[in-house]
């Protein structure tokens, strides 16, 4: 099959295809027991943290309640959410955000490998994190001070947000010392276009700006960050280069206008908090050496999700592909994967594509 080649980038440097605003379809929440409810009840509420005195990004390390990094839930929470929905939203892609992120940033993260499962029925392509043991010894932290630089962001998170709002000196207090839980999670499920592709998405949300608004409440989303404090020429680079080209593709992909990073030390303090407007973020990069365009990532992304339709004609659930980047050849290729593999798709959303179509 024929595969497609990242470069030559200069092949992306023009006119970007258009991009639908995201319009959030349905929200729902994961409790501290990995339950899904269709409901906000894990949405938090942005306070900014105090600085005085610094907290410790690594307080509490010992104390978190970690998810299993070896359970692959798939995307069976985002098609839970749809099967919600009166009527299944028209669209060529459905996905989770984080792959829709690969496919943005890719020109410019040219070592990182990627491998995703997809599987195409009608005319809707889903598409999955491919999950190996590697990803999951990843997830797991290859060391105790990545584990610790994984959970200082968990815990900065922790330190900006509250359950309610207005906040209260209780509620300020308690989040000091509370005890991470990463099975808590809110997540939101929207759709957008990329020049032709319809996509429905779903991204987990940090926290929102005050109440939640019946319309565009992706205008009031918040995405928090950590990085370390830029603090030499090098760090302010390397974090402009890659680590904002990402806040960037994740936040602008879900219409998240804000994102908030902490800056800690080498000891894991916080040692400073700067806000960052999405929209800001491409201007800040503009005219440097060896820097991003989101020109090249949108039109680089729509022509990619163009191949994948192309090479991806056969549908069912018992025809799955594997979608895969190669940093050693830097091109991406799609393999069918044997038929004996079970469908990510869970029974409960097939039975509904079945009733659909009768």
């Amino acid at each position: 099959m024929q595969r497609f080649a990242v470069h030559p980038l200069s092949k992306y440097r023009r006119a970007p295809p258009a991009f639908t605003e995201p319009r959030e379809l349905l929200s729902f929440s994961y409790d501290n027991k990995r339950t899904q409810h269709m409901d906000n009840r894990e949405l938090k509420y942005y306070h900014p943290p105090t600085l005085d005195p610094p907290p410790s990004l690594f307080h509490n390390f010992s104390q978190q309640i970690r998810r299993d990094p070896s359970v692959n839930e798939h995307i069976d929470g985002l098609l839970t959410a749809l099967l919600s929905l009166p009527s299944h939203p028209a669209s060529d892609f459905v996905m989770y955000r984080g792959m829709l992120t690969r496919l943005f940033v890719t020109p410019y993260c040219l070592r990182d490998a990627w491998s995703m499962n997809a599987t195409r029925i009608g005319q809707t392509i889903y598409i999955e994190d491919h999950v190996t043991d590697e990803t999951i010894a990843q997830r797991g932290g290859s060391s105790e001070m990545h584990e610790k630089l994984m959970y200082s962001g968990y815990r900065f998170e922790t330190l900006c947000v509250v359950p309610e709002t207005p906040a209260t000196d209780e509620m300020l207090q308690q989040r000091l010392d509370a005890v991470v839980d990463t099975h808590c999670e809110y997540c939101s499920v929207f759709e957008t276009q990329l020049g032709s592709h319809r996509i429905v998405s779903g991204a987990e949300v940090d926290c929102i700006d005050g109440p939640k608004p019946d319309h565009h409440p992706s205008r009031q989303y918040r995405e928090l960050k950590t990085a370390h404090i830029l603090d030499t020429p090098r760090k302010r680079e390397s974090f402009d280069r890659f680590k904002l080209l990402k806040f960037w593709a994740q936040s602008f992909i879900a219409g998240i206008p804000q994102v908030t990073v902490g800056y800690r030390d080498a000891d894991g303090v916080l040692r400073q908090v700067e806000d960052i407007r999405t929209q800001d973020m491409p201007r800040r990069v503009r005219g440097q050496p060896r820097m991003w365009d989101p020109n090249v990532c949108l039109n680089f992304a729509d022509q990619v999700l163009s191949y994948i339709k192309t090479h991806m004609r056969m549908e069912g659930p018992e025809t799955q592909y594997r979608i895969t980047y190669d940093p050693q050849t830097q091109e991406i290729g799609i393999v069918s994967i044997d038929p004996s593999e079970p469908s990510f798709l869970t029974p409960d959303f097939l039975a509904s594509l079945g009733n659909k179509n009768k």
